[in-house]
């Protein structure tokens, strides 16, 4: 039917109005999401603990497609959803017994001041940190969910024991011993989790150091009168 295919090419094509931005790089604007977009999000939510790390990727990759922005990192991703979620519907967002409505959280706005870049100190090396872009988060949380679908789905503490050992080397950019450089993005998955099984804890404290300023910036934009709402795959119903 013709019709049905010009009807489909309007609905397909760009929305008439974005939805602007500031984040902590720059101001942006944003398509708001489809119907589908939301389905991908939400339906997440029933998939246990690799539905967690679904719902981080679809969330990035959302973002991604309707900023048309490959650099934006990982602090900038608050400001974007909430922003999305305001667009999606007036419903207050709820935290147990609280509610607040999102345009109040919105106000808590501010630019990430922490450091981009930092150096942690090993017994003869070197561990380069940095913050990742929601393209680079994507490809290492690929690997963990691959990693995830192989085992028991049920067995929670080895299926967070890998989410950590995830979580951390999205911040690693490289190693640096004598004059050798191993770049963190050129490792396999079985790499990467070899170093850093292998990693003193008091390196990995410090690495963790680094990431707490990112998830306290999280936090506080997220925070109303001492309750810090969680964004999960309710967060877009």
């Amino acid at each position: 039917m013709s019709e049905l295919k010009d009807f489909l090419a309007i609905l397909e094509a760009d929305p008439k109005k974005s939805i602007k931005v500031e984040t902590t790089t720059k101001k942006i604007s944003v398509n708001p999401l489809t119907f589908k977009q939301q389905k991908s999000l939400v339906t997440t939510g029933m998939d246990g603990v690799v539905g967690v790390m679904k719902f981080i990727k679809n969330l990035n990759d959302v973002i991604i497609f309707n900023s048309d922005e490959d650099d934006l990192k990982i602090y900038d991703r608050i400001p974007v959803i909430l922003a999305l979620r305001k667009d999606l519907s007036l419903k207050p967002l709820d935290q147990g017994e609280t509610s607040v409505d999102v345009e109040v959280l919105m106000k808590n706005f501010k630019k990430y001041l922490g450091s981009e870049n930092s150096v942690v100190e090993g017994e003869g090396f070197k561990v380069n940190l940095f913050i990742p872009t929601l393209k680079q988060e994507n490809r290492i949380i690929s690997s963990c969910i691959e990693d995830l679908k192989k085992m028991n789905t049920d067995a929670y503490g080895k299926n967070v024991s890998i989410i950590l050992s995830y979580e951390i080397p999205k911040f690693i950019k490289s190693f640096e011993f004598g004059e050798n450089l191993i770049e963190m993005e050129s490792l396999s998955t079985s790499d990467r989790i070899k170093i850093m099984d292998n990693l003193q804890a008091n390196v990995t404290n410090k690495i963790v150091e680094f990431i707490s300023k990112i998830r306290e910036y999280d936090e506080e934009l997220l925070t109303h009168e001492g309750v810090t709402y969680d964004v999960d795959s309710s967060f877009f119903e």
